[in-house]
């Protein structure tokens, strides 16, 4: 099983992780975040960065999810892809988390998949409310 990081500016990684939980039960196993702290210079970032992935895995790899593409995150997450065991996503969003924690039970890492899920997550609720809406007038 591949381990999960998920990496933000300040806390959003933490309270992702927390509300995952509802979800997936609160023993998540080889899943863990990493929180941007203010004022905290990117080598320092880099040393916590390399611990948390060494907490989560296994042998199998890591799967980073961050928060913002070109954030210090995003940035110090990609220099770690040369590694070879490290895949990394952007644009954290719980619908993105939430599928890749049900998949991974079944060991599916199907980033393109994933990527679909998490642009799929946003949806503009007025335009599919209103369509909705126009779809029943035609019934009348």
């Amino acid at each position: 099983m591949k381990g999960i990081v998920l990496l933000s500016h300040g806390p959003l990684a933490q309270g992702m992780v927390e509300t995952t939980k509802w979800f997936m039960g609160e023993e998540i196993p080889q899943y863990t975040c990493l929180c941007l702290e203010a004022g905290e210079s990117p080598e320092d970032f880099d040393v916590r960065l390399a611990e948390k992935i060494e907490e989560v895995n296994s042998g199998e790899g890591v799967i980073l999810i961050c928060d913002l593409m070109g954030g210090t995150p995003f940035n110090r997450a990609a220099l770690t892809i040369g590694r070879g065991d490290i895949d990394v996503l952007t644009g954290m969003n719980l619908t993105l988390v939430l599928q890749l924690l049900g998949n991974r039970l079944s060991d599916d890492y199907d980033m393109a998949a994933l990527e679909k899920t998490g642009k799929d997550g946003v949806v503009y609720a007025n335009r599919v409310l209103a369509a909705a809406a126009d779809y029943g007038d035609e019934d009348e």
